[in-house]
């Protein structure tokens, strides 16, 4: 296969717009067995890490507020019981969604919605003993180990912070003559183009020696003696992208009341749905239908962050798209994607 032809499967493979997605286990958090003695501290665990994944934040002043209210944590639970997973005894606790966010609201809490942007790694590897590729989930070259490592720890962020980390290459080797086309270019053009709400984080990881090597991440290169602790540093970096990423933009200056039109709803099932959507956003509280004109129906809101974190979620939003969106005067016309 010559290398435009390649280079253009792999662009409309990337080409649909996934900056954002649905991360649908938000309420879902698993511990180990092994990080508690008894059930109880396993929930509390579990409370601190969905703290942590619905505010964005690992800052301990949110949790020290919330604990300060002198709460039975365990009340916010619908179920948990212990499963395997991944050869692992976990314990599996499922949240109650809405007394959850109703207490995060009366605490003045700030917490993202179900729609989060996306993370994208792409990394390249060069290991002085194969051809050069790009991480992705089913490569299985040298240093097969912690590179496997590094991917499960990758998983196991994502999961623990809520939002999707894709690694959006198929086990592909780039031969000398593609790494030095435009091709590779145009893929990182392309990555950075589709995912504008969500973020790409370039890492590129080479052999200097047998004995060591280097991380160029950031304009920045860090050399290491162990392949291990190299991907233990990208990891922490990757986590400090995922903090910007989710950083909830919180204005108390911009709440109050908004107004939100849906547009051409042909039916109760398309209101319901709507409805629903809207729901996903936790910037907006109080949601109340206010009339309904044919297929056009009002919606009145209250901000709970600011207008433009609801702008933010909008855009991230799988099922609603912006019409228009008047930050002045607090107004969004919306329409249903089916």
């Amino acid at each position: 296969m010559n290398v435009l032809k390649l280079g253009i499967i792999i662009l409309l493979t990337i080409s649909i717009d996934t900056s954002a997605r649905v991360f649908d286990d938000l309420f879902i958090v698993r511990i180990p067995q092994d990080d508690y003695e008894i059930t109880n501290d396993g929930l509390i665990m579990a409370f601190n890490k969905i703290t942590v994944r619905l505010t964005g934040s690992r800052n301990p002043a949110i949790l020290r507020s919330i604990n300060s209210l002198g709460l039975n944590k365990a009340s916010l639970v619908q179920s948990y019981k212990v499963i395997e997973f991944e050869g692992k005894s976990l314990l599996e606790v499922i949240f109650n969604k809405e007394p959850l966010i109703k207490l995060f609201r009366d605490q003045k809490i700030p917490i993202y919605g179900v729609n989060r942007p996306e993370l994208t790694i792409l990394a390249k590897i060069d290991d002085g003993l194969n051809p050069i590729f790009y991480l992705s989930e089913d490569r299985a070259l040298g240093n097969e180990s912690e590179i496997s490592a590094f991917i499960k720890s990758l998983n196991d962020l994502s999961r623990e912070r809520g939002l999707h980390i894709d690694l959006p290459l198929s086990d592909i080797a780039f031969s000398q003559s593609i790494n030095s086309s435009n091709v590779l270019n145009n893929l990182q053009e392309s990555l950075k183009s589709n995912y504008s709400y969500g973020f790409v984080r370039e890492i590129e990881v080479f052999r200097d020696s047998i004995a060591t090597w280097t991380l160029r991440m950031a304009a920045n290169n860090y050399r290491f003696n162990d392949l291990n602790e190299l991907f233990q540093f990208a990891l922490v970096n990757i986590d400090k992208d995922i903090d910007n990423l989710l950083e909830i933009d919180a204005n108390e200056d911009s709440q109050g009341s908004i107004t939100i039109k849906a547009l051409e709803l042909k039916s109760f099932e398309e209101y319901e749905n709507f409805q629903a959507a809207l729901e996903e956003i936790f910037s907006i509280s109080n949601i109340e239908l206010l009339r309904a004109n044919k297929e056009r129906f009002l919606f009145s809101g209250n901000i709970e962050s600011s207008i433009m974190q609801i702008k933010k979620e909008l855009y991230a939003h799988s099922y609603l798209q912006i019409i228009s969106f008047d930050e002045e005067r607090r107004n969004i016309d919306l329409k249903l994607i089916n």
